[in-house]
């Protein structure tokens, strides 16, 4: 197996995948302030900005810019740790949520379509591989990216 080759056709294919597609469109749904409120949706609607950092494999500097963003839009609200009052809480709010959950419904829509247009072989091929470049991401990702953050 030619890996460099291989590696270049993906690099290539990857390129030429329109910025208008299914995969764009989960691609913002990972990262920014999308991926923060999802992951506030998930932590039971609250999180330290410490938390959310690390979630996202990113500085606590862009965490901070991100909330204060999503602050703006009326997303997100801090509160000062009921435990610890040295600590701030990022908190989801409903209009966060509501937004939040459109995104995901949104990408939901997009995957359906990518699937029924793959076939239902070809759905389930790509799905077995996606898992798997998954569980190889998490188990290497300090290996493979060698420390550093894409973000």
């Amino acid at each position: 197996m030619k890996l460099n080759e291989l590696a270049n056709e993906l690099l290539c294919a990857i390129e030429e995948i329109p910025h208008n597609t299914p995969a764009k469109t989960i691609n913002d749904f990972s990262k920014g302030e999308v991926f923060l409120l999802n992951y506030l949706l998930i932590s039971n609607g609250y999180a330290l900005p410490g938390q959310m950092s690390e979630a996202m494999g990113t500085s606590t500097a862009r965490i901070a810019a991100a909330v204060n963003s999503m602050e703006r839009k009326g997303w997100v609200i801090r509160r000062k740790d009921m435990d610890d009052h040295r600590k701030t809480n990022v908190y989801i709010t409903p209009k966060g949520a509501a937004y939040a959950k459109s995104c995901r419904e949104s990408i939901l829509e997009s995957l359906k379509k990518l699937l029924l247009e793959l076939g239902e072989q070809d759905a389930a091929e790509y799905l077995r591989i996606t898992k798997r470049v998954a569980s190889i991401a998490g188990q290497h990702n300090s290996q493979l990216f060698e420390g550093r953050k894409l973000l």
